[in-house]
């Protein structure tokens, strides 16, 4: 009879979760059978700190593989429901975080690597009106929100 996989709870230190997600999955890989197929995934959910999420049908395996890699605190005795993870799963558009004031870098189009505050923002049409912090006269210039990763929030 097979064994239902589970999601568990891995502590880490705040900061090296990538790090020990990395680690995890080399180890996961190196040993082969029966590891690769009992570790189903494995995730990194920036907005959670000091953890990462491994869904395996055997947590002794977790345990096991946790050995010896460096700021993994070990396992969580019991599984995390599904539907508390889904939430950070979601990707969420990038207008929905932008509001008047944030500063902005331009990740595409004409303006590419350039910085700017913004001015506006049109949900509807997903439009962002802002001011190029590195010109010399500050115009405003309207772009796709999609052309946009938020760097800090305004005052």
């Amino acid at each position: 009879m097979k064994k239902q996989s589970k999601i568990y709870a891995i502590k880490t230190m705040i900061g090296q979760e990538k790090q020990v997600l990395e680690m995890f999955e080399r180890r996961v890989k190196a040993k082969g059978e029966p590891y690769t197929t009992a570790i189903k995934a494995a995730i990194w959910v920036k907005d959670v700190k000091g953890y990462i999420f491994v869904e395996t049908e055997d947590p002794i395996l977790v345990d096991e593989l946790l050995q010896g890699i460096r700021h993994s605190r070990g396992r969580s005795s019991s599984f995390i429901d599904p539907s508390e993870i889904d939430k950070y799963l979601v990707v969420k558009p990038v207008i929905e975080s932008l509001k008047t004031g944030d500063l902005v870098e331009i990740i595409g189009g004409p303006f590419k690597s350039m910085k700017g505050r913004v001015v506006a923002v049109d949900r509807q049409k997903s439009e962002v009106t802002l001011e190029l912090l590195e010109s010399a006269s500050p115009f405003p210039i309207t772009i796709y929100a999609e052309y946009l990763r938020k760097i800090e929030g305004g005052a």
